[in-house]
């Protein structure tokens, strides 16, 4: 609990936590996404990017995006299971109910979480399989001869369809993130209705003493 100009607001640690891990995993991802589309760092160079060191680069994002959303993932799972898990019960209040219809099959924003973390691994193992294989069908970056006899690197077909689903992907972590009040659309934590009350309640608390 803080006093600031004569009010009381209730200062809640493991909150203000939550949300600096939110904010630093979407600019991480920010950043991602960033050199994923252009192959520029965001950090300087001491000398210009030359076209092969962009398309690695852009290579390169598609992992730190990956990373950055099993992180946003990672952070949101807790609240999102909790606030899936009341409703589910509010829903199914039998027994009987829960046992026809259970969490695992519900469509919820947890359960839906879980699927994307699913496609996260098999987009890495996805990469993974692709540097070891020597054939090129699998591969995202791919080095071939052009018409000045220069040989240069060239992003596939894969890496464009990885990266689609990568942006969907996060459209939908998001959205989920919204819902869940773990984001507003000003990249900050909402201020709920719960802390208010709690806020109300710790006034009372000390008027009252």
């Amino acid at each position: 609990m803080v006093f600031n100009g004569g009010n009381i607001s209730v200062y809640n640690p493991d909150k203000q936590i939550s949300e600096q891990i939110t904010l630093k995993n979407l600019l991480i991802h920010d950043k991602a996404m960033r050199l994923s589309r252009t192959g520029v760092p965001e950090e300087p160079t001491e000398k210009p990017l030359k076209a092969n060191d962009r398309m690695s680069l852009r290579f390169k994002g598609l992992n730190e995006i990956i990373s950055a959303q099993q992180c946003l993932i990672t952070n949101a799972e807790p609240i999102v299971e909790h606030n899936s898990e009341n409703d589910w019960n509010k829903q199914h209040k039998k027994e009987e109910d829960k046992l026809e219809f259970p969490f695992e099959k519900d469509d919820n924003d947890y359960n839906e979480l879980c699927a994307i973390l699913t496609f996260l691994d098999v987009c890495e193992q996805e990469i993974i399989t692709a540097r070891k294989t020597k054939k090129f069908d699998d591969d995202f970056l791919i080095e071939k001869e052009n018409h000045n006899g220069d040989m240069v690197f060239e992003l596939t077909s894969n890496f464009f369809k990885m990266m689609k689903g990568l942006e969907e992907s996060y459209r939908v972590i998001y959205g989920i993130m919204l819902r869940n009040k773990i984001v507003s659309s000003g990249i900050t934590v909402d201020e709920d209705m719960e802390d208010k009350e709690k806020e109300e309640e710790a006034m009372r608390r000390i008027v009252d003493s």
